[in-house]
């Protein structure tokens, strides 16, 4: 369903009609960074093809999450942090991560009820990017730049305007009671390079993928000169729009003791330590293979997906100059010979 167009100019005055009840996320600049953040003033909103620092992974899997209560009587407080937000922005790299996520946190023995609230209280309203950034390889992760249905809304970019595609009923109810008339939504034609722009042609390039059995890749790609410049950081891992490692950490505040949950790293040396002080992953090689086996081969094997979407969040922000691109690129030439 669509809405025809509506101009360029008036996309902030709707975006604050539509958002009466719901926080309102969206990019604006921090720090010198494009990140998503919660808009209080319609100012500070940035609409444009940049990709933000950071994804808006974090609005449904917070970086620190309280989680529960337990009081000295042994009662127990399940926390709700949730609340109706719209997600305004997000490109199809970021809306592709959200089927990653789903599929592991949203389904199955793992089913996580926090981030499922979340999800079902969140209205994505996506947009499309004009060109690969540097470091971005979307298009051989299969993802279209221009366009993805794996949101509440769509927005296409058409030069002065903005045709506004409804995909889901939760995107449908956001323009019920609305007046648009209000807004001047328009008939505009629909260019024919546009409606091709999600057709595959000859030029696409060869997908990224491993498809091995992951015996033969944890044994036959030499991981000590592929893992030996990392330094360990993990800020790939909390750039990453689908990584979603994490540690429970239990706080005494004042009559409470508190259940937090945080964001971990399979970069760091003792993410994996035992109890006993045994780590399975106690080298550099070790971990760093576990991420991109994690990526490429496991989560494909048990959910369907491969937890890249070639953002490129992690080439551009590496100290050490690692390219999970080249990365692939190379295990792919190992396993070709």
């Amino acid at each position: 369903m669509s809405l025809e167009a509506i101009s360029k100019k008036r996309i902030k005055e709707l975006l604050e009609s539509l958002g009466e009840g719901y926080k309102l996320v969206a990019p604006a600049w921090e720090d010198g960074k494009l990140v998503f953040k919660e808009i209080k003033n319609m100012d500070e909103m940035v609409i444009s093809h940049e990709l933000p620092y950071k994804s808006p992974k974090e609005f449904l899997f917070p970086q620190l999450e309280r989680m529960m209560c337990f009081d000295t009587t042994g009662g127990v407080t399940v926390e709700d942090q949730s609340e109706k937000t719209i997600v305004f922005g997000v490109k199809p790299c970021d809306l592709e991560a959200l089927k990653v996520l789903k599929a592991v946190l949203a389904q199955g023995k793992f089913h996580d009820a926090w981030f499922v609230t979340r999800m079902e209280k969140t209205i994505f309203i996506g947009m499309g990017c004009s060109s690969e950034k540097p470091g971005c390889f979307c298009a051989q992760r299969g993802i279209n730049r221009k366009y993805s249905s794996t949101c509440d809304v769509f927005l296409r970019d058409m030069g002065d305007h903005y045709k506004v595609e409804i995909i889901t009923d939760k995107g449908r109810s956001l323009f019920n009671g609305l007046d648009l008339k209000k807004f001047k939504f328009e008939e505009v034609s629909y260019p024919e390079n546009m409606a091709q722009s999600s057709r595959p042609t000859d030029e696409t390039p060869r997908l990224l993928e491993i498809d091995a059995e992951e015996n033969v890749v944890f044994n036959q790609v030499d991981w000590d000169r592929i893992a030996e410049r990392c330094l360990g950081c993990g800020i790939c891992t909390y750039l990453c729009p689908t990584c979603h490692c994490f540690a429970f950490k239990d706080v005494k505040e004042k009559d409470l003791s508190v259940r937090y949950r945080v964001w971990d790293s399979c970069m760091y040396p003792k993410f994996t330590l035992h109890a006993s002080g045994h780590n399975p992953r106690s080298t550099k090689k070790e971990r760093f293979r576990q991420r991109v086996m994690h990526k490429y081969v496991y989560i494909k094997q048990n959910q369907g997906y491969t937890a890249c979407t070639g953002c490129g969040r992690c080439i551009r922000s590496c100290p050490a100059g690692m390219n999970i691109k080249t990365v692939v690129s190379e295990i792919m030439e190992v396993l070709d010979e």
